[in-house]
């Protein structure tokens, strides 16, 4: 491939790839999901006050919904925010562009590790059009920032190991600023480092610079942890962890131990605790990363990161993958092999600890690794295993055929399908509902809204954007919840909570519930207003109660 050709083909891989970043990008997903509203509020309030909702100044681990949110792409949205106003845009902006550079830099990683351009050209058009990271780049991601920081730091610190030896500083650099990004990275990211320190030890220059880089890594870390890991974190670890609910302890602990006739047996606690539960959970969770169903059939079960009944690769690509695997454990050789197959098998060891596992945003550290050994699959079957050109030829055009195939069913599923039938699941709904209740005859009436645990009260100020230093004085909160999650019961004219309608009716006020809650009898007895979705179904029901 001559230089022409190639940078023809990079310049038209780069314009697909923002193209599918960037087209639509504030209707599809069809309005924020909820992590994009507390992120867009909370840099809104960070713009103009200093401080998040709770009033904390400058914070470097915000508390959001108690789930305690790292700081780097909050701080990142903070200046789109400023130019955009607090809108979808804002918000996703820095995810579309940190999905495209990713793109941009695996190319680089795959040119710089196995010095084939081919093999590079591959994994750059598999990760341009691929599901996960289309998804992911589409919505606010932190995981998505942490693999182009990934990404940009192995680059950097190969390439010191090269020449420029200085390299290496910013390359840590930008490793440790996953810590900022992605509570995942804590796990990833460290058992990553010490991965790469080992395969090129012999390599890595005992120099000042070197020394410098480390200490830096080790300072900002250690400052992260102290803020997350240490103090805020156990709170989210708490929350999300196989042990997180305790319904599970005494369903699949408890139980099964009281059904033996000895309930203290030896044998009994031996089988029936929480070290055995978490082993054979820990160990389900991994597989079922790498299983055919996460995948290639219907992804993780959080509505925010996949689109319904698809997968996170290509149908297509299964058996690519399945061949790249061979290749790499059969017929590469050195150090890269190693990177490439422990950089795989590292990236679900943090999802594999929660309980909602396999889950694609957690699992996303894997995502370029997955490109690169299908690309190694395509690469090592067309060019190596078969041998006949005509049936090459045959098979090559078969297979860009059933690609293309596969591209196109999953653009028309996420462009025309996806946000008209599974809008209920995001925010377009809390935007109309915004608009309704800005109307004269609402505008100035109390608000009883049902559903706290839904958190209302922040797509309701992202929408309609409410002052935040009025915000961090009113908002009144509910106790935490026994995973450490937060709700608001009011802030304003607002009021979040169970609506008992025969005494609320009986109040001034506007009662806001979800249609399926609302009686019969009250719809017809009340002014009411429905907000509907994009396919007709009734969300809300609004009713005027004087």
């Amino acid at each position: 491939m001559n230089n022409k050709i190639a940078f023809i083909l990079f310049v038209l891989i780069v314009g697909l790839v923002s193209f599918l970043r960037f087209y639509k990008l504030s209707s599809v997903p069809p309005g924020v999901n909820r992590d994009e509203a507390s992120i867009g509020y909370t840099a809104y309030s960070i713009l103009h006050t200093g401080r998040d909702e709770y009033g904390r100044l400058f914070p470097f681990s915000f508390q959001s919904f108690g789930d305690w949110k790292l700081p780097l792409y909050i701080y990142a949205v903070v200046p789109f925010v400023s130019v955009l106003g607090m809108s979808e845009l804002a918000v996703r902006f820095p995810s579309a562009l940190f999905g495209i550079l990713s793109v941009f830099l695996t190319y680089l990683l795959i040119k710089e590790l196995f010095g084939n351009r081919v093999m590079a050209f591959i994994t750059m058009i598999l990760a341009a059009i691929s599901p996960w990271s289309i998804h992911l780049s589409r919505v606010e991601s932190e995981s998505n920032t942490a693999v182009f920081l990934t990404l940009l730091g192995m680059i950097l610190f190969l390439k010191s190991l090269k020449f420029k030896k200085w390299l290496i500083v910013p390359g840590l650099f930008c490793f440790a600023l996953t810590y900022f990004a992605y509570a995942g990275n804590h796990v990833f990211t460290t058992l990553s480092l010490v991965v790469v320190f080992y395969l090129y030890r012999s390599k890595i220059p005992r120099t000042k610079v070197t020394f410098v880089g480390i200490i830096l890594l080790i300072v900002m870390a250690g400052f992260i942890f102290s803020k997350t890991l240490f103090e805020a974190n156990t709170t989210k670890i708490s929350g999300i962890s196989i042990f997180g609910d305790p319904s599970v302890v005494h369903a699949k602990i408890e139980i099964p131990r009281n059904e033996h006739s000895d309930s203290q047996s030896l044998f009994t606690k031996i089988v029936h605790n929480r070290v055995a539960y978490g082993m054979e959970k820990v160990a389900q969770n991994y597989l079922n990363a790498f299983s055919p169903e996460f995948l290639f059939i219907k992804g993780g079960s959080n509505n925010s990161h996949n689109i319904l009944n698809f997968g996170n690769m290509y149908l297509i690509e299964a058996p690519f993958l399945f061949a790249g695997l061979i290749y790499l454990f059969a017929k590469k050789k050195g150090r890269e092999k190693h990177l490439v197959l422990l950089w795989l098998f590292i990236s679900p060891l943090a999802a594999s600890i929660t309980k909602d596992a396999p889950h694609t945003n957690r699992m996303f550290a894997v995502f370029p690794m997955l490109s690169l050994v299908s690309a190694f699959g395509i690469y090592w079957l067309f060019t190596e295993v078969i041998k006949k050109n005509l049936l090459k030829n045959i098979l090559l055009g078969l297979f860009i055929v059933l690609f293309i195939l596969n591209f196109l069913i999953y653009m028309d599923r996420y462009f025309v399908h996806f946000p008209r039938n599974e809008a209920f699941n995001w925010g377009i709904g809390y935007k109309a509902l915004g608009e309704l209740l800005k109307e004269p005859s609402f505008s100035s009436r109390k608000i009883i809204m049902t559903r706290p645990q839904y958190s209302p009260n922040i797509y309701l100020i992202f929408y309609n954007p409410y002052d935040p230093a009025s915000y961090q004085k009113e908002a009144v909160r509910y106790p935490p919840t026994r995973d450490g999650f937060v709700d608001v019961r009011q802030f304003g004219r607002y009021e979040f909570r169970d609506i008992d309608w025969e005494k609320d009716l009986k109040k001034d006020a506007v009662l806001v519930a979800w249609s399926s809650e609302v009686p019969e009898d009250i719809k017809h007895s009340y002014e009411k207003h429905e907000v509907t979705l994009p396919n007709g179904e009734s969300m809300f029901t609004v009713i005027k109660t004087k």
